[in-house]
């Protein structure tokens, strides 16, 4: 029989070019992985014997007879075995957080091993194959059997896709129906032309797709660092914990990274974080990889024990004492450490709990300046698996509208009356309760939630304003705090015009709040904002001041209409002189720079007279009113 190799040839192109670049990137070797590294393998050996195959069968006097036999028999076990490596590759993808049994055993592999006796005894038996009178090459009785077991693995393979299918993505149920069907039609067209050699072509092309679609290691690395990604880390962990393998992590948080954003831009901080991912790839080893799972932090991932942290923190922190030059410019850099012993992730079954452990860890370490936490006991996988529940209904949250707005009315010592309001979020849920905002909102912030809750927020007061015609009931406007993140937005001033537009709201019926965070990292941006929103009536208020970054600085810099004094400054008052004097003087500034003054924590009488005789302008605080849902606050307006 004459046979024509040419798609055989095209093939082998196909998975030696598909392994020279799977290979040439950084990749993670890990679970169902490893099996499609091995199916690329077993495929392009098949490939390269087939093409071997048809020249002994077609020279058969230029070979021995014993060699025609293994290289043939070598050719349908490499064949055969690569329909059971794509059925346990659709497994794997499907359960790899699952151990096999033994009837998953039995089911992956029994077929085959028949495959594998059926074509070692065809010497014997000539069941398979034999060389009719030495020369030609004969396809035996059981020759059948090994196309109903390639037709099995594939059909099992679809079953299992179909019983699986919310389990996996859209990618890999493409991919699995495309090499189900693709490989059975180039079997069937190749038992019907049987010189045409097509079936190898066409595993090559569904292997390529699974490359791209799948296993291209690109997807695990971050392109602007090069070094692994979260993707890598979590299924790395995962894969450790499902093999019980032992394994050390230190995460690396580096500080300072959200205020230089602001400063030198995005493109300038990836050089800096891919200087600083070249350092602890420097002074890892072999032993130990290096995870870029966020925006300024680290995963150091070791296997084993006793990996010699004491020394490596060492060299990190002696190089963190010194600055970081990057395009001409020095930059000091904070580091907080944190480290995660063996022991302390037994009984872990999820690498997502292992990572927010460490968050929490990173986060302690920077808040306390403790240098490096050790990881011990379960309080910390408590708390981070209360982040992630948070963090889930949150975005539950957002998604469905969960949300709700209360306010807080602020009094008017001039008019006697409440005469604006301060929006808040609030957030319930029907299993955690009530959380608070001091809790949900850091975790809005960490994991880039926080513009669109700012959005939320400003677009129900804009309604609300609107639709109940609060200036009707004496309210002149309505207090909205602005995230850090917010006023970091070139744009923020069109989207907030675009909404208070669609409601047909007086602008001059939005009072925004600003902290002094935001306008110290945020300050080009906030100024071209604030600008902006000044010329179509919207005010501004410096929100908590007296607390952090607090100077003179902010309130001569920024046009702020009003000064929001924080509670704190007021609390300590009662209890201190200098305290007393410090509030005194404060407001004394305020009132001769012109500007109004509120301020917060108001919870006496006594309290709010001593202010009013300091010349405060507006009391917040529980001795008027706590923050109440929208419903009881027009009941309040009522009734005052």
């Amino acid at each position: 029989m004459n046979y024509i190799i040419h798609y055989d040839v095209a093939a082998l192109l196909v998975t030696l070019i598909i392994i020279v670049q799977y290979y040439s990137n950084r990749r993670i070797s890990l679970g169902v992985r490893k099996v499609f590294v091995v199916a690329l393998m077993v495929a392009t050996v098949s490939n390269a014997l087939d093409l071997i195959t048809v020249y002994t069968i077609e020279h058969p006097q230029s070979v021995p007879l014993v060699l025609n036999y293994l290289v043939n028999m070598a050719y349908l076990i490499s064949f055969n075995s690569i329909p059971m490596l794509y059925y346990v590759y659709v497994r794997e993808a499907i359960k790899s957080s699952e151990r096999w049994s033994k009837w998953e055993y039995v089911w992956a592999f029994g077929p085959f091993a028949v495959d594998v006796l059926l074509v070692l005894t065809t010497v014997f038996t000539h069941g398979i194959f034999w060389f009719e009178d030495g020369l030609v090459y004969t396809h035996g009785s059981w020759m059948a059997f090994l196309y109903v077991s390639a037709f099995y693995y594939m059909v099992s393979a679809l079953i299992q896709t179909i019983i699986h299918r919310r389990e996996l993505t859209h990618s890999q149920r493409v991919v699995v129906i495309f090499y189900s069907v693709g490989t059975i039609i180039s079997i069937i067209f190749q038992l019907i032309c049987s010189g045409l050699l097509i079936v190898q072509f066409a595993i090559s092309l569904a292997l390529l797709l699974v490359y791209l679609s799948l296993e291209n290691p690109e997807d695990f690395t971050d392109a602007q660092i090069g070094s692994f990604n979260r993707l890598a880390f979590t299924e790395t962990i995962n894969s450790y914990l499902r093999s019980e393998k032992d394994f050390e992590i230190m995460g690396v948080q580096i500080g300072g990274i959200g205020y230089l954003r602001s400063v030198i831009g995005l493109t300038n901080i990836n050089g800096l974080m891919k200087m600083i991912a070249d350092f602890l790839e420097s002074i890892s080893g072999r032993r130990r990889k290096i995870f870029y799972v966020e925006q300024n932090r680290f995963m150091i991932l070791a296997e084993g024990n006793e990996a010699h942290w004491d020394i490596f923190r060492d060299v990190l922190q002696r190089r963190f004492q010194r600055p970081f030059t990057f395009e001409g410019t020095d930059f000091s850099l904070d580091l907080a450490l944190t480290l995660l012993p063996n022991k302390e992730h037994q009984g872990i079954a999820e690498a997502e709990d292992i990572l927010r452990m460490l968050e929490c860890a990173l986060q302690e370490a920077e808040d306390s300046s403790a240098g490096m936490t050790v990881i011990e006991g379960d309080q910390l996988l408590e708390k981070g698996r209360r982040e992630g529940d948070i963090l889930h209904i949150l975005r539950e949250a957002l998604r469905f509208q969960r949300f709700e707005v209360y306010y807080q009315p602020i009094y008017s010592v001039k008019k006697k009356r409440y005469c604006s309001a301060e929006a808040l979020i609030r957030l319930r849920d029907s299993k955690m309760g009530y959380i608070s905002p001091e809790e949900f909102v850091p975790i809005a912030e960490r994991h880039g939630l926080i513009v669109e809750m700012g959005t939320f927020v400003f677009r129900e007061v804009c309604r609300f304003i609107a639709e109940k015609r609060l200036w009707e009931l004496g309210i002149e406007y309505v207090d909205v705090n602005l995230s850090v993140v917010q006023c970091m937005q070139e744009d923020l001033h069109e989207r907030l015009i675009a909404i208070m537009d669609e409601f047909r709201l007086p602008y001059h019926c939005i009072n925004l709040e600003i902290t002094e965070t935001a306008a110290v990292w945020s300050s080009e941006n906030l100024r071209n904002n604030m600008m902006r929103l000044m010329e179509k009536g919207v005010k501004f208020s410096l929100d908590d001041y007296g607390t952090g970054f607090s100077n003179t600085a902010s309130i001569v810099e920024y046009p702020f209409h009003t000064i929001k004094l924080d509670k704190s400054m007021l609390w300590s008052s009662t209890d201190s002189e200098k305290a007393m004097c410090a509030l005194e003087h404060m407001i004394g500034m305020i009132k001769s720079m012109h500007m109004e003054l509120i301020c917060e924590g108001v919870e006496t009488q006594s309290q709010a007279t001593m202010l009013e005789h300091m010349g405060c302008d507006y009391f917040q605080g529980y001795y008027f009113s706590k923050p109440v849902n929208a419903e009881s606050f027009l009941e309040l307006l009522a009734r005052s």
